[in-house]
């Protein structure tokens, strides 16, 4: 196996982890905090996030690109983590006494949620996830990460029992991630050294990290921001459903980004070596995969939503249902531009275009909000974040239409849409002939499951899609393989 599979491998154990655990604790905490509760912990953990984008100033996306660069020369590699890291504990140190200042001036309110929330601020400052993606060393922060994911499940059972205990649920949250970024020091040796640099070699990152920090900053107004609001201009409880249709969202999506983050270090190494036809190879092979997958997933989710929501979190959460179906539409816009941004636009260095892109989702999303948000609260915010997401989608289409085969994407993917809505309706039309209850939930998942994959290989052998056909062949011959 490939170095590149066994990371996207890993990504995907992980991602598959991630996705699990909230199934098993989420139920339990909405049942056991409620949605007020759960609007509190977004809303502070929304707040101190944004401090924390601060201490990040995008070196996770510069950082891994520009490890993954310097990694064939020790010397360089040594000098590039320290400057790096150098600069990051300084903003990070900035941003941290920042939030002390404004829980102090600011917090009337939730103050002990506020101050928990700080270990988040901390676990940015030690936080070098970013150099082990550069140099492709995804085990260790996987495995890691997996150990914390399942040790704070445990804690969350164990130790939060009635809606009091929101602070307690709050700091397991946060010092899990306190923890997660220490355990990953003890292997920095093996791979870097801290080494002597200047003032001028450190400072030489700032700019193009400043670009990139933008893009975070105006990034978050759909991923924080929107929280915000909605905690303000509507209620908790709207922010608490609000909060739960998104997880579900990012989890599958998660799955499908998770290719993204493992090309982004291999093609902006491939791009030092000049190697286009094989970059290009990549990139078409991970839209189709993408796009297939996508289709799949977001057309299932939102086939499921309406019995999803009740039986998975209670009654009082029956208006998730709609917020996930609107939502959904962004998994196929998001894995889109996950391609486009992390294989094509970041590793040659087009920052300022994928700048331009969030920046004008961002504007977009800020006046749709306010006008949604006090109207429709929840779905309002929904709303908004799908036509964000488009309008990212359409600016970076709009620059690389010509270096990449866009169109041909597009045309190869439509007929997968056409499946995936077909599914929706067989899904609904199930649906409407049982009970909201666990069975007709798993009832649903299985006629999707079969109906988007019977669909998907006839469309396939008919029209000979020999991209499909390769991942059905390889699918049966690692099956045949396990059962010699």
């Amino acid at each position: 196996m490939s170095i590149t599979k066994r990371n996207y491998v890993y990504q995907i154990i992980y991602q598959v982890l991630v996705s699990i655990l909230p199934f098993i604790t989420s139920p339990y905490i909405a049942r056991v905090l409620g949605a007020d509760s759960i609007g509190i912990y977004s809303y502070t953990y929304s707040i101190v996030s944004y401090f924390g984008l601060f201490a990040m100033l995008g070196i996770f996306t510069y950082g891994n690109r520009a490890i993954a660069k310097a990694k064939n020369d020790q010397e360089e590699l040594n000098k590039t983590f320290t400057s790096l890291y150098v600069l990051h504990v300084g903003l990070s140190v900035v941003a941290l006494l920042a939030y002390v200042g404004y829980i102090l001036v600011f917090i009337r309110e939730n103050k002990l949620i506020a101050v928990v929330q700080t270990f988040y601020l901390l676990a940015q400052l030690f936080d070098i996830n970013w150099f082990f993606f550069g140099m492709e060393k995804f085990k260790l922060t996987v495995t890691r990460n997996c150990i914390i994911k399942i040790l704070t499940v445990i804690l969350i059972f164990l130790l939060v029992n009635k809606k009091e205990d929101l602070w307690v649920y709050a700091l397991i949250m946060s010092a899990g991630q306190l923890l997660s970024v220490f355990l990953i020091w003890p292997y920095l040796p093996k791979y870097a050294r801290f080494c002597r640099v200047t003032l001028k070699e450190v400072f030489v990152h700032l700019k193009p990290m400043f670009i990139l920090f933008f893009a975070v900053i105006a990034t978050s107004v759909y991923s924080y921001m929107d929280k915000i609001m909605i905690g303000s201009m509507s209620s908790y409880e709207q922010l608490g459903f609000y909060e739960n249709s998104w997880k579900m969202i990012e989890f599958p999506v998660g799955f499908i980004t998770a290719l993204g983050t493992v090309m982004m270090p291999k093609i902006s190494n491939l791009i030092t070596q000049h190697d286009d036809e094989t970059i290009n190879k990549y990139i078409y092979k991970s839209m189709r995969f993408s796009l297939i997958a996508a289709c799949a997933i977001a057309f299932g989710v939102a086939a499921i939503s309406t019995e999803f929501s009740v039986v998975f979190w209670g009654d009082d959460f029956a208006g998730c249902g709609i917020i996930m179906t609107l939502l959904s539409a962004t998994i196929i816009i998001m894995s889109w531009n996950s391609v486009v941004r992390a294989q094509y636009l970041i590793p040659r260095e087009h920052d300022r275009v994928y700048l331009i892109a969030v920046i004008s989702g961002a504007v977009v999303n800020l006046l749709l909000n306010a006008f949604l948000i006090r109207r429709f609260g929840a779905a309002g915010a929904s709303v908004a974040t799908v036509l964000s997401y488009f309008t990212i989608c359409m600016v970076q289409n709009c620059y690389s239409r010509r270096a990449l085969s866009l169109m041909k994407f597009f045309f190869e993917s439509v007929p997968y849409f056409i499946i995936g809505l077909i599914m929706y309706f067989i899904v609904r039309f199930v649906a409407g002939f049982m009970k909201v209850g666990i069975c007709t939930l798993l009832v649903e998942v299985i006629v999707g499951a079969l109906s988007y994959g019977v669909l998907t290989l006839i469309y396939a052998l008919i029209k000979k899609d020999t991209f499909v056909i390769e991942i059905m062949i390889n699918v049966k011959n690692k099956l045949l393989r396990k059962h010699v």
